[in-house]
């Protein structure tokens, strides 16, 4: 592996392995947002899993349109990134609206917000080289939202990283989901998981769905902080979608090392630098 690659696959684990939005969000509010997500009301909960399905419906109907529109054609992860900006400013002023209203409208804003994560993602995607309109990556686009580290501090207990574990568990249902939508409308994908019909796929957005809500309820209360305002809101909805546009870039990338150097390699140069980061 050459040393832009090792230097690209580092950066990776820097991305990967840190709560990235959880760091910032508590950084700009000058108070850690994880503990307070354990005192949601199951009442504001219901509220935050109503947001998250309805963003997740959202972006599976997007997924199986394939994204086939004038935002995602690009040629380089370069102009990806130069597109996640547009997304970002746009994300930013959906923020400011749910900043006002203290974090209430999040059910509204959530479907809203993902379109625009789902645009910037599919841009990293195709920067990296993949297709939006192949199933499989279309799906793979929509697991960004399952990645990140799950523990406070940013590190797992092997020292090994974590992205590879969480991807590991996704890659067969990711397969068999790509399977069953190709060649189907998004309104036959909607019905069968509606109706019970696609139990791949039903598990693929419930394991999506788990990882999400931890980090929706951390947006939630960022954004129901009082006296936050619409600048704090946009602020938090900006870093919520940087979160994800950087995971994106590094997800895909790191799968077009693959197709260079093989899964193995990259996965093990990857664990690698993860020791060497998150060791004690």
């Amino acid at each position: 592996m050459n040393d832009d690659d090792q230097r690209f696959v580092q950066a990776a684990v820097e991305v990967l392995e840190r709560p990235s939005f959880v760091m910032k969000a508590s950084a700009y509010l000058g108070r850690p947002i994880s503990a307070l997500t354990t005192r949601i009301p199951d009442r504001i909960q219901g509220v935050i899993q109503k947001g998250v399905d309805k963003a997740l419906t959202t972006g599976l109907r997007m997924a199986v349109a394939s994204l086939k529109d004038q935002d995602t054609r690009i040629t380089s992860s370069s102009e990806a990134k130069s597109r996640k900006w547009g997304h970002t400013a746009a994300a930013m002023g959906l923020g400011a609206v749910s900043g006002l209203a203290g974090g209430w409208a999040l059910a509204i804003e959530l479907p809203v917000t993902t379109t625009l994560m789902m645009r910037s993602i599919a841009a990293m995607a195709q920067g990296a080289g993949f297709d939006p309109s192949d199933p499989q990556t279309a799906l793979e686009i929509l697991t960004v939202f399952a990645y990140g580290s799950p523990t406070a501090r940013g590190d797992s207990e092997s020292g090994d990283g974590t992205f590879y574990m969480q991807r590991a568990a996704l890659d067969v249902l990711v397969r068999d989901g790509a399977k069953f939508i190709a060649g189907k409308s998004a309104a036959q994908v909607l019905a069968a998981v509606e109706g019970g019909a696609a139990p791949r796929l039903i598990e693929l957005l419930a394991k999506i769905a788990s990882r999400m809500n931890l980090l929706v309820g951390e947006k939630f209360i960022a954004q129901s902080m009082p006296l936050l305002g619409a600048a704090g809101g946009a602020a938090i909805n900006g870093m919520f979608n940087d979160y994800y546009s950087n995971i994106a870039y590094y997800a895909f990338g790191l799968k077009r090392l693959e197709q260079k150097y093989g899964q193995v390699a990259v996965r093990d140069a990857y664990e690698a630098a993860a020791r060497r980061k998150l060791s004690p």
